[in-house]
């Protein structure tokens, strides 16, 4: 079980996840650590409380990245990161409609934060809303072929699509709340 930010703050629990979320977890946090492994950057998986001081949110992020100088405050108990530069979140059903909402707009509060990614688990579709050099503004790409590339602002990592997927098993049926994305055309 996994305390979980809710946007009143208090506590919720979360219990497990299914083993096609874990295996996008795994992957990302395999992809970015070894592109990081010998730089001043480092992931952090699912255990990594996050705030957003402005908004006083706490959350764990299915994958983080602090980098050097990173900053921390102890927050009931634990060592929460306040300066991330990437987050990555794998969306379940259950969690999709906050994860892309609530929680983004939490996020886009995060000055040090360049990349935010959204991993869809039901079909293979990858958001990438990265910041902007001047910290102004967000652009948003949609990668859903296996070989589209996400390049992170924030890091020296580029990611996969096809990787981030590796062991997982799409269904046919959509249960995302987003049409499904027509790969024939």
């Amino acid at each position: 079980m996994w305390p979980v930010g809710n946007p009143d703050n208090s506590p919720k629990l979360m219990v497990g996840a299914q083993p096609d979320h874990n295996r996008i977890k795994h992957n990302v946090e395999m992809a970015l650590g070894n592109q990081l492994d010998n730089t001043p950057c480092e992931v952090s998986s699912g255990n990594q409380q996050v705030r957003v001081e402005d908004s006083d949110l706490n959350a764990f992020p299915d994958v983080v990245v602090a980098c050097e100088n990173a900053r921390f405050e102890n927050v009931r108990g634990l060592g929460t990161l306040l300066d991330p530069v990437v987050i990555v979140e794998t969306l379940s059903p259950s969690t999709e409609a906050h994860d892309r909402t609530d929680k983004w707009a939490h996020y886009q509060r995060l000055s040090s934060l360049r990349d935010y990614v959204v991993i869809f688990s039901g079909q293979m579709r990858v958001e990438h809303h990265a910041r902007d050099d001047q910290n102004q503004s967000w652009t948003e790409m949609i990668a859903f072929r296996p070989d589209d590339y996400i390049e992170l602002r924030g890091v020296p990592a580029t990611l996969r699509v096809g990787d981030l997927y590796r062991r997982v098993t799409l269904s046919s049926t959509n249960t995302s709340r987003m049409p499904r994305l027509d790969l024939r055309k």
